[in-house]
């Protein structure tokens, strides 16, 4: 947490800054702001919530990884997410309630060739198999944050064990990377 701060911004841990400016906006320096965060924290993550407070109706965020990342997994109750994709490539991938990849979907900035944007069904599986050094998106949702209204898939290691890079990694080589 040692990168200094736009006036207004604040971490709240770690990889998570919010913004009590009521008027938000984001440009290259906020993205590398958080590339810098990110290349330092433990799961090579970062995000800018652009929504005031965890308990926000409305959860806004800019979110930022690194190529060698890992998000486990995961299906959420009671609500949908979006992503729209600002910078790099990734796969989605959809899973079924044994492991299963049932969908793949290339992800690419608008005009890159693939899909930039995507409404995540409650209820399904899903995650991301990074396809570029960073990816760089937009994730909305609706609030508030509530961490019980998310299961990480039972047949994917969560997040931080020593197993989760070498899941990832397999994943990718289930699906192939597009020439």
């Amino acid at each position: 947490m040692s990168d200094r701060l736009p006036p207004g911004f604040r971490f709240a841990t770690s990889e998570v800054i919010y913004t009590d400016l009521r008027f938000v906006t984001a440009g290259p320096e906020e993205v590398s702001l958080l590339k810098r965060v990110a290349a330092t924290t433990p799961r090579h993550r970062c995000r800018l919530c652009t929504h005031p407070a965890p308990d926000a109706p409305q959860q806004e965020m800019l979110i930022v990884m690194r190529g060698d990342g890992y998000v486990r997994p995961h299906r959420h109750w009671g609500k949908t997410e979006t992503l729209t994709v600002l910078e790099g490539r990734a796969d989605a991938l959809i899973f079924n309630e044994v492991g299963e990849i049932t969908e793949v979907v290339r992800m690419t900035p608008y005009g890159g060739g693939g899909r930039f944007f995507y409404r995540m069904p409650e209820g399904t599986f899903h995650g991301l198999v990074f396809r570029s050094r960073w990816l760089v998106y937009l994730e909305t949702t609706s609030g508030p944050f509530d961490p019980t209204r998310s299961e990480g898939a039972a047949w994917a290691p969560p997040e931080g064990d020593p197993a989760a890079a070498g899941f990832a990694a397999a994943l990718g080589q289930r699906v192939p990377a597009e020439p």
